[in-house]
């Protein structure tokens, strides 16, 4: 094997290395006790087959009745192992069980099986053991075509949280439709960064099909890889064992399920990868990993285009495909063809039309026209190559390149795929050769502007941070004020990954607008990484990042500004219009400011009572009633502050001027309040009681407060119920238990926003620049210095005059 003495994991040492040091007794106890680890698995958010009934003795068999049992179902020994004593029951039939293999099994089979593992025939000790009936997974028809009959499942190992190496199990006909490899089952390496099938290895050997005609499997992407790797990593921290495998399979319809976990790993993943597990699990001894979350990253940044790396890095050699792109070294520029790789030729050839139109003849003083040959520079792979080529017709519209052996030394080939032209480089046009020059440019901030958008429009920070039983927790709450609400959150939308991946791609410059896209970067890269801390200790400290915190002063101001407000009055204060009269008023407005695409809609089951949203709607809740005060105060805010920034924003050169720069919302909350108090003396310090109460709440959560502590805080001050559990519950976001300390930042916006707004104005700044479009204060000299900015067009009338 090419591997041999680099780094392969034996048994001996996997036992003294990994498992001994790694998996205490009372893990591995419970991973071999099956029953037991998906009762565990399941109460924790694990998805597990659903287990019907437990046999656990000889007189629980015989009053079992086995007709209480569906018609589908998997017979399964507790204890075994190997995949030894499981039967698989897809049908039953004329009071015959039907195996997936088509065998019919009697009442008296069933229990004469029963009997034997009763008795430990398939059991890891051959001690007694129970038999347990679960759920009949269907695989999902994207992998099970390549299965013989049986279920194919994934198998991931895990180590310090992050999945080192993976494979997938094929049953086939010789392993009786288990996916056992020493049965017969066939391995498929998977890239672990990709979730793409490799390699296929059948009986220690790499081969290039499936058994049984099945056909090839390389390049076939797994569904719900992600998902996969974050279950396999959070099974790992569940479960406390260091060194592991976890069995998973895709049902049809869930998605993926873990069948068991694996103590004790084999090895044989390790030849369906063509790579050596020891090496990987030396590459990450003592990474330290705080989440999941970071060990599926470390994991994919590591271990991705798995096989090329290890040979790499073994060899000494690039692994290159049998199409390469190239590029020649002229000194006019750099052009890059596709070129065919040729070990059956010995020098490399170029096509006659492209070397004439690059330039190549003309100026290479070491060109031999009675020979048609030349010395030229190429690189390949990142390898600059200096060679002597032939020149001569290439009759291939495509290649115009021809690479051979002579310049092939170092580097290894991968026959069994070609690889694919660059996005960015169109193929050949039959009428000639395609030859593209390198120029020099700067960041193409057009281009920089809707992938930023792109990816933040992905990220749905509110929708990811809105318990999904929220209701349900509420009512508890609400019968018990001691309960802290145990909450549970949406499954993210996106791929973190994916998304970092992109915003790491994204180069910039030093030039104004560059500035900005940086910090747009820094922003987008926070609330991804927040929601990927939901419930952890860093996630208090991450929002802390994106929105900032309370002081101690802070709190105290707010606090005692409460105590000195009339909330009852502010609270229960009855409006006189309804939300269509509102909704009059509100248009009224929009026709005043020209704002003709703007369209006001009334909404059911809205929190706020109104709010600017996307598309140019302004949505007003169904059945509110408004005060003639709250109407003002709400058109200022809203329309005069929100709407008319936004306005402006799209007719800057950059769509993110409408959508918001890094921390603007800060700003835009803070320019609102103070358009408020300013227009209509509607004092900030007076009447806010709600945003004081968010910036209290907040600060008890910062410093330890439980959810019901922050709660009892805010009554204590005169605060309803009701505003009191939505200021907590908006300070507790994030957090599924809420007994915990913490709090989620993003409500302090409106005090500090104030307080931002107020001395940008006092210390001479122009409250017009802050129109320009969505963005923070810091960022006012930056914007204006950007080529094409324009003044705001539209401004609330009070700051015309």
């Amino acid at each position: 094997m090419f591997f041999k003495n680099h780094g392969i994991l034996g048994i001996n040492a996997r036992n003294l290395l990994y498992i001994r040091p790694y998996n205490p007794k009372k893990a591995i106890k419970m991973a071999d006790d099956k029953i037991k680890t998906k009762q565990f698995l399941s109460a924790r958010g694990v998805p597990v087959p659903k287990l019907f009934s437990i046999i656990r003795d000889h007189d629980e068999l015989e009053r079992f009745d086995f007709d209480t049992l569906p018609n589908n179902f998997v017979i399964k020994p507790n204890h075994g192992y190997g995949g030894e004593g499981i039967i698989p029951i897809t049908a039953k039939k004329d009071g015959f069980w039907i195996t997936a293999g088509g065998k019919k099994l009697s009442k008296t089979d069933l229990h004469d099986h029963i009997n034997d593992i009763l008795d430990g025939r398939f059991s890891i000790s051959n001690i007694a053991d129970s038999a347990f009936f679960e759920q009949l997974i269907i695989s999902d028809e994207r992998i099970g075509k390549y299965s013989y009959e049986g279920l194919p499942d994934i198998r991931v190992v895990v180590h310090n949280l992050i999945p080192v190496m993976a494979m997938l199990r094929l049953p086939t006909e010789e392993s009786g439709g288990k996916a056992n490899i020493h049965l017969g089952a066939v391995g498929v390496g998977i890239d672990i960064a990709k979730g793409v099938a490799t390699h296929i290895a059948y009986k220690n050997r790499i081969i290039e099909e499936l058994p049984g005609g099945l056909g090839k499997i390389r390049g076939l992407k797994i569904p719900y890889w992600d998902e996969i790797l974050h279950i396999s990593s959070n099974v790992q921290l569940t479960t406390n064992l260091g060194y592991m495998a976890c069995d998973l399979c895709i049902d049809k319809n869930s998605g993926p399920v873990l069948l068991e976990i694996n103590a004790r790993a084999g090895l044989a993943v390790q030849i369906a990868n063509l790579a050596p597990l020891r090496k990987r699990l030396e590459r990450i001894e003592g990474v330290k990993v705080t989440s999941v979350q970071k060990g599926v990253r470390i994991a994919k940044d590591m271990f991705g285009n798995t096989v090329e790396k290890e040979i790499t890095h073994l060899s000494g050699k690039e692994v290159i495909r049998t199409e390469e792109e190239v590029e020649i070294i002229q000194k006019q520029g750099v052009f890059r063809i596709l070129a065919k790789i040729d070990t059956g030729r010995e020098r490399s050839i170029i096509d006659q039309e492209i070397a004439n139109t690059a330039g190549l003849l003309d100026s290479n003083s070491d060109y031999d026209d009675e020979k048609s040959t030349l010395k030229t520079k190429f690189v390949l792979k990142n390898k600059r190559i200096q060679t002597v080529v032939d020149v001569e017709k290439v009759p291939s519209e495509k290649y115009k390149m021809i690479i051979g052996s002579r310049d092939l030394k170092d580097f290894l080939i991968d026959t069994s795929t070609t690889s694919e032209l660059p996005k960015e480089i169109p193929k050949i046009p039959a009428t000639g050769p395609l030859l593209i020059k390198k120029t020099p440019q700067g960041p193409n901030f057009h281009k920089i502007d809707q992938q930023l958008i792109a990816i933040d429009n992905k990220i749905k920070l509110l929708y990811h941070l809105k318990p999904i039983n929220l209701e349900k927790e509420q009512q508890k709450f609400f019968s018990d004020p001691s309960h802290n609400p145990q909450f549970e959150y949406p499954k993210l939308k996106f791929d973190p990954l994916e998304l970092v991946d992109k915003l790491e791609k994204i180069e910039l410059d030093d030039s104004p607008m560059g500035k900005l896209y940086a910090e747009k970067k820094r922003e987008i890269s926070d609330k991804i990484a927040l929601l990927e801390a939901i419930d952890e200790e860093k996630f208090s400290e991450i929002s802390v990042r994106l929105f900032e915190n309370p002081t101690p002063k802070e709190a105290e101001e707010c606090k005692e500004a409460i105590t000195k407000m009339d909330i009852e009055r502010l609270s229960l204060e009855k409006g006189k219009f309804n939300a269509e009269q509102a909704k009059e008023k509100f248009e009224e407005v929009f026709r005043d400011y020209g704002l003709k695409n703007w369209k006001v809609k009334i909404k059911e089951n809205m929190v706020a009572g109104c709010v600017a949203g996307k598309n140019n709607r302004l949505f007003v809740r169904a059945n509110n009633q408004f005060t003639q005060e709250r109407i003002d105060s709400l058109i200022v805010h809203e329309i005069e502050t929100h709407i008319l920034t936004a306005e402006n924003g799209k007719m800057q050169p950059f769509e993110i001027f409408n959508r918001g720069l890094a921390d603007y919302l800060i700003t835009q909350e803070g320019l609102a309040v103070y358009n408020v108090e300013q227009q209509l003396g509607m004092s900030f310090t007076e009447t806010s009681y709600r945003s004081r109460a968010h910036v209290v709440a907040i600060h008890a959560g910062l410093n330890g407060a439980s959810f019901s502590e922050v709660y009892n805080l805010l009554l204590q001050l005169g605060l309803p119920i009701k505003d009191a559990f939505h200021s907590t519950l908006k300070s507790k976001r994030g957090f599924m238990d809420t007994s915990k300390g913490g709090a989620f930042t993003k409500d302090y916006v409106y005090y500090k926003g104030y307080q931002q707004v107020k001395k940008f104005i006092e210390e001479g700044g122009n409250i017009k620049d802050l129109y320009i479009g969505k963005m923070n204060v810091r960022d006012v000299e930056n914007a204006k210095s950007v080529p094409g900015i324009k003044s705001p067009r539209i401004l609330p009338h009070w700051l015309k005059k």
